[in-house]
């Protein structure tokens, strides 16, 4: 079993014979986790019942057996989030722990039902936030506005002094506050070496840059959002060659500061990189001129999406048509439920387009859905 940190992912977009759906909201706390091992039966059940009008009752139980240690896992239930989504393929499954509720339910067909993950990344939501001194650093996984510090290994760069050993050009540091106030540092270098010290500073920016890049960017693919002083913001960003590097930061010294403290600064820098994201989504609908909209338009819709038209579609909260989109891109009318507006979730991000799911007073269109095509 594998939890996913990043979306959208090559193993959700891809289809399959089959693929089990599961989301739920957590209803317990860590020290009463029953309620959330009754809901996972009772998906569980609901799930055999619907893979069983299609595959023979081996077939069924083979495919949920992967899963069946969970039930009586407690150790994981007690790590549940706000909500967690599963998807049970015949390879292999995946999950992910949310921090905003989803429908609790089952959905059963050859594609990952991934409309509950996409509230929840559409603006940010996992990332890494690196905790960046002039001789020291620290890491956290981010979720919304909570975080969790990383225990790094022995050998990880953790100071200024273990990263470059003898390799210091500068000799001893001499680090004072002075009027900048505790956690400002700066420089001063014995023997008039601060040219030096400032070299070795740079050196050990690109020691951590390199270090969180090989083991942690890259093999997630979350931001990296920085929690510095301004100045040093600036050296890292200009030596840094991470790819995931954030536009985001927190400008600010972590080196005094506790847990809670980094947490409740960053959950600052959060709320407003969303409320700034929301209002240029809204900017960029209300520019689009009429050419480049539709709107219910169920059978255009389908066809942009397989044709990689669609930058943007915008969905209202538990937006629903009954039907499918066919091999041929077309709308078919019927009776399937959460099919036709997974598929098209789907197309549009197998194309590099982005999906946003909004309340309904958050909805710049009036239709339920809109997409805004590529010019």
């Amino acid at each position: 079993m594998i939890e996913l940190f990043a979306f959208p992912t090559d193993e959700l977009l891809q289809k399959n014979e089959v693929v089990v759906s599961l989301s739920l909201n957590s209803e317990s706390n860590s020290f009463d986790i029953d309620a959330n091992q009754i809901q996972f039966q009772n998906l569980l059940k609901q799930a055999k019942e619907k893979l069983c009008e299609k595959f023979d009752e081996k077939y069924c139980n083979s495919l949920l057996e992967k899963v069946n240690g969970l039930k009586d896992n407690t150790d994981f239930w007690r790590k549940v989030t706000e909500s967690i989504v599963f998807y049970i393929t015949p390879d292999e499954v995946y999950f992910y722990r949310l921090s905003l509720p989803v429908y609790t339910g089952t959905v059963v067909s050859e594609q990952a039902y991934i409309l509950p993950l996409i509230a929840n990344f559409q603006y940010t939501s996992y990332y890494h936030l690196l905790c960046l001194n002039h001789d020291k650093f620290s890491l956290y996984n981010g979720r919304e506005n909570r975080i969790q510090k990383i225990d790094l290994p022995e050998d990880a760069p953790i100071t200024l002094t273990k990263a470059l050993g003898e390799e210091l050009t500068g000799g001893a540091l001499n680090v004072a506050d002075y009027a900048g106030g505790p956690g400002t540092g700066m420089f001063h270098g014995h023997n008039e070496k601060s040219n030096e010290v400032e070299i070795d500073q740079i050196n050990y920016f690109r020691v951590i840059d390199k270090y969180v890049n090989e083991h942690f960017s890259k093999p997630t693919g979350l931001p990296l959002v920085l929690f510095a002083l301004p100045e040093n913001i600036a050296d890292f960003k200009r030596i840094s060659k991470n790819a995931y590097l954030d536009e985001t930061r927190v400008e600010a010294s972590s080196a005094q500061l506790l847990a809670n403290d980094i947490q409740a600064k960053t959950s600052e820098v959060v709320d407003k990189i969303i409320n700034r994201r929301y209002e240029k989504l809204v900017e960029k609908f209300e520019e689009t001129t009429p050419e480049f909209k539709l709107g219910a338009q169920y059978n255009d819709l389908a066809m942009a999406s397989i044709q990689g038209k669609i930058d943007t579609l915008l969905l209202e909260d538990h937006y629903q048509v009954n039907g499918t989109i066919d091999e041929n891109g077309q709308y078919q009318e019927g009776l399937e439920t959460k099919i036709y507006v997974n598929q098209l979730v789907q197309n549009v991000l197998k194309t590099k387009g982005n999906v946003y799911v909004l309340d309904k007073a958050s909805m710049p269109s009036n239709t339920g859905i809109a997409a805004l095509l590529r010019f």
